[in-house]
């Protein structure tokens, strides 16, 4: 198959969905792929363009891992309980898209949930404060830009990820623009999930955190991007996990975490500290094995 010309991708755990989705997306001139990363594999043959990689990590890795295997040189982050109700949406992205000629561009779709248009209200970084940056939903963006400005950060859970890429994009002087393509938020296709009431309260946190201050957004990052490790990176979920602890025993993973690089680092310049991780680790092990 050819190198596609966009990659729609994402964490995925609703096989039944899928075609559905796929069959959604309906005709376009312009060529795609799909890139879908989750624990339930399906029971039918996927199409040539459509590519699924099972791994049990968190929904904020699992999109990582996708981006990681995609082909084009444009990505575009998608769910499987949404559907597009734009006609040739795709080709009508990549055309806005290209008509900008910005390389720190991110477009976005437009936010319909249920069918209602919430694009006026939903896409603010604070929904009320309409002067807060406009923030993304499925936003179409350069593969490059992804990479320059390090990935997603291994310490959100499931949501917010994409928000902190955009505020990201915009303290390097991009733009986030809205498109005319909607997209669908559905509960018929959600299978009772709801990641972003789930996990609101660490992730939102988390981003609040790095990017405002008294109910006020800024542009310089309070903290500095930790990207996912290469090592392991299908198994064992990175950083917070939330319910998510990949095929590997726990107490792996959290060894794993206390041998983290700047941990090491910091044990080098103070000794002492090297005591006290292993009496941390001899502590968990211990714990795991008297109550597993």
């Amino acid at each position: 198959m050819k190198k596609p010309e966009i990659s729609l991708f994402g964490p995925a755990h609703r096989p039944q969905n899928w075609m559905d989705f796929y069959r959604n997306i309906g005709g376009n001139d312009i060529s795609f792929e799909i890139i879908f990363v989750g624990p339930n594999e399906p029971d039918f043959e996927l199409p040539r363009n459509f590519r699924f990689i099972k791994s049990y990590t968190k929904p904020a890795q699992c999109a990582e891992i996708a981006i990681r295997n995609t082909k084009a040189d444009l990505i575009m982050n998608v769910a499987d309980d949404m559907e597009f109700r734009t006609k040739a949406s795709l080709d009508k992205l990549y055309k806005t898209y290209k008509s900008y000629n910005n390389g720190k561009l991110i477009l976005s779709c437009r936010y319909m949930l249920n069918g209602i248009d919430k694009s006026h209200t939903d896409h603010h970084f604070f929904t009320y404060d309409r002067s807060s940056p406009v923030m993304p939903l499925s936003g179409l963006m350069s593969k490059k830009l992804y990479r320059d400005i390090g990935g997603i950060d291994r310490n959100f859970i499931a949501v917010m990820w994409d928000l902190d890429i955009a505020m990201r994009v915009l303290a390097l002087g991009g733009e986030v623009i809205l498109s005319d393509v909607y997209v669908d938020e559905l509960k018929s296709k959600s299978d009772g999930s709801n990641l972003c009431r789930e996990f609101w309260s660490h992730d939102r946190k988390l981003l609040e955190s790095l990017w405002s201050v008294k109910g006020k957004t800024h542009f310089n990052r309070n903290k500095l991007v930790e990207p996912f490790s290469d090592f392991r990176i299908l198994v064992e979920s990175q950083g917070p996990r939330g319910r998510w602890h990949g095929t590997s025993p726990v107490v792996l993973e959290n060894l794993v975490d206390f041998l983290r690089l700047n941990r090491v680092c910091c044990a080098i310049r103070n000794p002492t500290r090297c005591l006290n991780y292993a009496k941390r680790i001899l502590k968990r092990i211990f714990h795991f094995l008297l109550f597993r």
